[in-house]
């Protein structure tokens, strides 16, 4: 009985402890950190205005939030500019390496830090997709962020090769951490969807053609179109409201439903970007969402594409010399 208990106590720790989702957590460290970069590199002309000492926001302001709140920002210790200048830069470079994978533990650690504190500096600057890639990131720091598509890769495969005691715990550490993302998506969208099926707007299938008239969350030229087609407002309002309530379920059921709930998110986020303008936000979500995908379904999508590639070159190859000639 004993023997018994203790074999399947040792097959579960071999479950637990075996990564999952690593080169998706890759791709979350590349996609994330590239629009992490963008933030800073995009404001970084207006950085003292928005985030300096004697900024748009108080720093005296700053200092009594975080008081209140218990909430920390290293650009808080000190009101120099050059301290700022400092602290920015450092953010910005630890982000980088972040970004190629050098360190990468350490430097998800500092990367959360640098992100965090700057947004604390200035917490009007913010929207959901920003709370959610600092929850991700806080995760990250215990996750395999490196495994893949970085400098650290090579170290990190010879250490799972090599097993061991401590490779256990950092393999549950990784899952519990992608766990704790999926879990996170899914209460993004299951709460979003409950407060929607609130309003009245979302009740009656205008919800979207308010929205598509505020002039912060347009795009120029095509909102308008859609805004005029009663028929698409209305869908597209129901099906905003059916696939948030519906992704929690549909993500836990099985390995077909969670693809589709996982397809319909990339599309979801991608006409937010496209037809809202909330381009960051958009790929905040998406860079997530690219975690949960299993490798196995990652190296069957690269397959795919090697095939597609393969079957496709010996007809462009064909073309090629027709079109130089065409130029001649």
């Amino acid at each position: 009985m004993l023997s018994k208990l203790n074999t399947r106590w040792h097959r579960i720790v071999e479950l637990a402890s075996r990564e999952r989702c690593l080169i998706g957590a890759s791709l979350f460290r590349i996609v994330a950190g590239l629009t992490i970069l963008h933030l800073y590199l995009a404001n970084y002309f207006q950085r003292h205005y928005l985030y300096g000492p004697e900024g748009v926001w108080p720093f005296a302001r700053s200092l009594e939030e975080a008081h209140r709140t218990g909430a920390f920002s290293i650009y808080l210790l000190s009101r120099s500019p050059l301290y700022f200048e400092v602290v920015f830069h450092l953010a910005l470079l630890f982000t980088a390496l972040w970004v190629i994978g050098f360190r990468t533990r350490l430097m998800s650690l500092l990367t959360y830090v640098g992100l965090w504190s700057l947004h604390q500096r200035n917490p009007v600057l913010l929207d959901g997709g920003d709370n959610l890639v600092r929850l991700a990131l806080l995760y990250g720091i215990f996750a395999e962020l490196g495994a893949y598509f970085s400098l650290d890769a090579d170290r990190l495969r010879a250490q799972r090769e090599r097993g061991g005691e401590l490779q256990r715990i950092k393999g549950m550490l990784h899952n519990a951490a992608i766990l704790a993302c999926a879990v996170q998506v899914c209460l993004v969208y299951g709460v979003a969807g409950l407060y929607k099926v609130q309003g009245e707007l979302w009740q009656n299938g205008t919800a979207l053609y308010y929205i598509t008239r505020v002039g912060e969350f347009t795009w120029p030229g095509h909102s308008d179109s859609l805004s005029r087609s009663v028929a698409v407002v209305t869908a597209l309002t129901y099906a905003t409201v059916g696939f948030q309530l519906s992704f929690p379920f549909l993500f836990a059921l099985n390995r077909h439903t969670r693809r589709l709930s996982l397809a319909a998110a990339f599309l979801f986020h991608a006409g937010i970007a496209v037809m809202m303008g909330l381009g960051t936000f958009a790929v905040f979500m998406i860079s997530v969402e690219l975690a949960l995908i299993a490798d196995a379904e990652y190296r069957s999508i690269g397959a795919f594409a090697r095939r597609l590639v393969s079957f496709e070159a010996p007809s462009l190859r064909r073309l090629l010399p027709a079109r130089r000639i065409q130029t001649k």
